[in-house]
């Protein structure tokens, strides 16, 4: 039996180049990309081997070409990139996979106690015996004085928020552009079949039809390989209605309201 984890949210700087948005070709394509998907999956067809995140999601962001800029919004149901493919001039992916925002709505509020050093600079007049003295400062008419630190050791409690918690602050706060309409447009997910969503294919640039069988056929998804002989469309199509039906079994914990 294959146990696969709960959906997290998958926060992501997208920024490709050569992109086709529609009509538009040739764009360069930047924004953000929030997905709920179980793990990042890898999927190898022939030669090929990518990454992808499998789960309902949205992208939103901007198009430009020359002097035209076209607002992009779509809703994807994958998010399909090459982790080896870097930005033209910056040392980072294509999808910013290297510093992405993984947001758990189920993770538990906790309490816990850490040990801290905490050194405080002290000045004593008068003759001072200490071992770690930075200064003595002494005049002829004054008395002198000593600089040093003082270390002690205190325990201090440390509350970790609620992943829901978590999740609000960060998605409701300046990425509450991103998760408005993704919210707003979920119900629509559950009741839309999968072969009418779009797949932002980074590595062929473009957003495509779940159903274009160029891209989406023959994948085998390599960490369900062992236990699960489904290739292509089939696999990646059950991985998205699994990630889906939990987190419509526990909606609450996973859209909210802003």
């Amino acid at each position: 039996m294959i146990t696969t984890p709960s959906p997290l949210y998958w926060l992501i700087e997208i920024e490709t180049y050569d992109f086709t948005v529609g009509a538009f070709k040739g764009a360069d394509l930047s924004g953000k990309a929030l997905i709920l998907s179980s793990q990042l999956w890898s999927i190898i067809r022939g030669t090929q081997v990518y990454s992808i995140l499998i789960g309902p999601g949205i992208f939103k962001g901007v198009a430009r070409k020359g002097g035209i800029q076209v607002d992009v919004l779509e809703f994807i149901s994958c998010l399909m990139f090459d982790p080896t493919q870097l930005r033209f001039d910056e040392p980072l992916p294509q999808v910013d996979i290297v510093s992405p925002e993984v947001i758990d709505p189920l993770g538990t509020r906790k309490l816990e106690e850490i040990v801290t050093s905490i050194r405080n600079l002290v000045m004593e007049r008068g003759n001072v015996l200490t071992g770690d003295a930075i200064a003595t400062i002494k005049a002829d008419t004054t008395v002198p004085q000593t600089i040093h630190y003082e270390e002690m050791f205190k325990r201090i409690n440390v509350s970790h928020v609620s992943g829901a918690q978590r999740a609000k602050f960060i998605l409701g706060g300046a990425n509450g552009s991103v998760y408005r309409p993704f919210a707003e447009n979920f119900p629509k997910l559950v009741r839309q079949q999968i072969e009418r969503t779009k797949v932002l294919a980074t590595p062929f640039y473009k957003f495509t039809g779940f159903s274009d069988i160029e891209i989406m056929t023959d994948w085998m998804i390599v960490e369900k390989a062992s236990q699960d002989s489904k290739t292509g469309m089939e696999a990646i199509a059950a991985e998205y209605e699994r990630t889906l039906n939990v987190i419509d079994k526990d909606r609450d914990n996973y859209i909210f309201q802003l």
